[in-house]
C-alpha cells in the first residue's frame, strides 16, 4: 500500500475508532436512564409532557458528563461489578488518549510504513475494546429496557415511525428541491 492510502485507511481507522467510542458511551448513557432517571422518575411522574421535560433535561446533563464520570455514576448506582468497572476505565482511557494526543504521540510513526502499520493495528484494538464495551453493557441494557416494557416490538414500532417521519420529511424536502429546480430551470 503506497503512503498515500495508508495515512488515508489511518484517517478512516481513527474516525471509525472514535465513532465507536462514542457508541461505547452511549451504551453507558443508556444504562443510566434506566438506573438513574426511570427509577428516580416512574413513580413520581405527572404528566406526559413533564415526563419529557424531565427527560430531556436528564439527557442533556448527561451528555455534558465526560465518560468518567458516567463510569462513576454507573458504580455508586451499582450497575457493573468491578470486571466492567476495568473494562470501561481502560475505553475511557483510550477514548481520552485517542482524542486528546493520539496524533501528537504518534507523530514520528506516522512518517514510515512500519508506524502507520502499528497505527492501524492500535485503532483495529480500540474499535475492538469498545464494541466490547458495548457488547459487555448490551444485554444488561436490553433486560432493563423489557424491566420497563421496551419490548422488540414496541422498539420496532418506535423505529417504523422514525422512519416515516423521516421519509415523510425527505420526500417534502425532495419536492421542494424539485419544485425549485423546476421554477429556476
Amino acid at each position: 500500500m503506497d503512503t498515500l492510502e495508508q495515512r488515508k485507511k489511518i484517517y478512516a481507522s481513527f474516525g471509525l475508532a472514535m465513532y465507536h467510542a462514542q457508541c461505547a458511551e452511549q451504551s453507558i448513557m443508556q444504562l443510566l436512564v434506566f438506573f438513574d432517571f426511570f427509577d428516580k422518575r416512574i413513580e413520581t411522574n405527572e404528566s406526559v409532557e413533564q415526563w419529557e421535560r424531565d427527560f430531556d433535561e436528564f439527557g442533556n446533563a448527561g451528555c455534558k458528563k465526560i465518560t468518567e464520570s458516567l463510569i462513576h455514576a454507573m458504580l455508586e448506582l451499582r450497575v457493573i461489578d468491578k470486571e466492567i468497572e476495568e473494562l470501561l476505565v481502560l475505553a475511557q482511557i483510550k477514548r481520552s488518549w485517542l482524542a486528546d494526543t493520539y496524533f501528537n504521540d504518534r507523530s514520528l510513526d506516522f512518517t514510515h510504513e512500519k508506524g502507520r502499520d502499528k497505527m492501524l493495528e492500535e485503532l483495529e484494538d480500540a474499535v475492538s475494546l469498545f464494541n466490547l464495551v458495548e457488547d459487555t453493557l448490551s444485554p444488561i441494557t436490553k433486560e432493563l429496557c423489557e424491566k420497563y416494557g421496551l419490548t422488540e416490538d414496541v422498539i420496532e414500532g418506535i423505529k417504523y415511525e422514525m422512519y416515516s417521519s423521516s421519509a415523510a420529511d425527505f420526500k417534502k424536502s425532495f419536492n421542494m428541491v424539485s419544485i425549485e429546480n423546476m421554477l429556476l430551470g
